[in-house]
């Protein structure tokens, strides 16, 4: 793949199939199951569990996202090892840049 931009600013918010949650799909290789997005979450949502295969890279770029029982703030970067499996929640809502370098298996529904 060569490199490339894209203006993040003038993208739409893409519906993910869980409620309350919105992203911008910034890069995905299908190849590798690996990519780059911004996720939006609604105030009081949860996003369904789910294991990161080959770990991932948070950034919370407003908001506040909360994961187990540690808030990670506006400003804050987290790095989920692989094999992690979780569901990060916010109860103010957030904005979040996420960077992952191989698949997400999703352990329940998205409904």
């Amino acid at each position: 793949m060569s490199s490339y931009h894209v203006d993040a600013e003038d993208m739409a918010w893409s519906c993910h199939p869980h409620v309350g949650v919105s992203f911008k799909s910034l890069r995905y290789d299908h190849k590798e199951k690996s990519g780059s997005v911004m996720i939006h979450m609604c105030p009081n949502t949860s996003y369904p569990e789910y294991k990161s295969l080959a770990g991932q890279d948070v950034f919370v770029v407003d908001g506040e996202l909360i994961v187990g029982e540690e808030r990670v703030r506006r400003g804050s970067y987290a790095y989920v090892a692989p094999g992690t499996q979780h569901a990060p929640r916010s109860e103010y809502g957030c904005v979040l840049f996420v960077s992952f370098p191989g698949e997400i298996e999703h352990v329940r529904g998205m409904a």
